[in-house]
């Protein structure tokens, strides 16, 4: 490899990773829905969508991230058997991770939901929310353990 006299391994590592970013961010987006697309999928009105969303929102119970200007919820977190209302577990796991990812860090969040996961067998939460929500939670549970080891910060 061929580096120029002002670039460092170090320079190189960080121009790398925005297209990192950029690629989770991609994976993020592909499982997120706008309040008009989600109350299209549900057959309800958008401003019952919104207000129900922003209630969720509101109480924890669904997450959104703001992408050049539009905000948009997680698919994933939502039951189409209950009317695209959030699972349950969704909440839990949202509060257990608040320890991990701030609110600013809703990115780290999602794709905390949509990443494979080694607790999960190499399986994404968000696809187990349905059939396994304890599972998922348990899950949450090892991954705010794991980030206060003292191991995992050196």
């Amino acid at each position: 490899m061929q580096t120029d006299a002002n670039t460092t391994p170090t320079n190189q590592s960080h121009a790398t990773a925005p297209a990192g970013q950029e690629d989770s961010r991609h994976v993020v987006l592909t499982e997120m829905r706008s309040a008009d697309e989600l109350a299209s999928l549900s057959g309800r009105s958008a401003s019952d969508m919104r207000r129900d969303l922003d209630r969720w929102k509101a109480d924890g119970r669904i997450l959104s991230i703001r992408d050049e200007g539009v905000e948009y919820f997680a698919l994933f977190a939502l039951d189409p058997a209950e009317e695209y209302r959030p699972y349950p577990a969704v909440a839990r796991v949202i509060e257990i991770l608040s320890e991990v990812f701030s609110r600013e860090e809703s990115y780290g969040l999602a794709s905390w939901f949509v990443g494979l996961n080694s607790y999960l067998d190499d399986q994404r939460p968000a696809d187990l929310l349905a059939s396994d929500p304890e599972w998922v939670i348990e899950a949450a549970q090892d991954e705010a353990n794991e980030s206060k080891s003292p191991r995992s910060r050196t």
